[in-house]
């Protein structure tokens, strides 16, 4: 997914994230190396976790465990 523009997220949880509203999938870089891909990720929803005041927070009460999780690879 790098082709779509990345954008660095101030968390603990989170490095960056990146974002496909045509395929509706968001990607996730996390801060202890994992990325990952989740699908069916509405424009809103990615626009909420951009904008939330926690987005570990966000994240994990409505992303995490709710869409589908694909394992891309460790980050180099």
């Amino acid at each position: 997914m790098t082709r779509f523009k990345r954008v660095h997220i101030h968390s603990s949880l989170i490095t960056s994230v990146a974002y496909d509203a045509f395929s509706k999938v968001l990607e996730v870089v996390f801060c202890r190396g994992g990325i990952y891909e989740y699908a069916n990720v509405d424009k809103q929803e990615y626009q909420n976790l951009l904008n939330s005041k926690s987005v570990g927070l966000y994240f994990n009460g409505n992303i995490r465990n709710r869409k589908e999780e694909r394992f891309i690879k460790v980050r180099d």
